[in-house]
């Protein structure tokens, strides 16, 4: 058996379903956002591969400390929300800005936590939300954008 096709035949089993490796990728490639992971010790674990992306994720990054990759500007106030993460003092913070293209950008972080409450590592969530932000009323018809 070709070893491609064995490893897009594996099943990842969660405690509420299962993905193959081939529908997990096309899950977080095909997500409107930029999704990244930092397990508890700070090193970048994972990122979903968007070819527009706001923040550049090199595949380099992989396996190293995050501190490499965030500009020094912000880099105080990621460790700080690092530290109250860690410290149980915070779960989730937000952050927003327009970016040169006129997108508006969120930018999330949340701390991931097992079953004990102790920290496992964080999640982080950026996407463009200039769209959201335009709706109004209901809109309960189906309409393809």
């Amino acid at each position: 058996m070709n070893p491609e096709n064995k490893l897009s035949q594996t099943r990842i089993q969660l405690s509420s379903g299962g993905f193959s490796i081939e529908e997990l990728e096309l899950l977080f490639s095909t997500m409107p956002a930029e999704v990244s992971f930092i397990d508890k010790d700070d090193i970048v674990r994972f990122f979903n591969n968007k070819t527009n992306r706001f923040f550049s994720r090199p595949m380099a990054a992989l396996g190293k400390d995050m501190r490499f990759c965030h500009p020094k500007r912000v880099l105080p106030t990621v460790e700080q929300l690092l530290k109250d993460f860690k410290e149980g003092k915070q779960n989730r913070a937000l952050f927003w800005r327009s970016d040169q293209n006129g997108c508006f950008i969120s930018i999330e972080y949340f701390a991931l936590r097992n079953d004990k409450g102790e920290y496992m590592g964080t999640l982080e969530i950026v996407q463009d939300i200039t769209e959201l932000k335009k709706l109004e009323g209901n809109r309960d018809e189906l309409i393809y954008p």
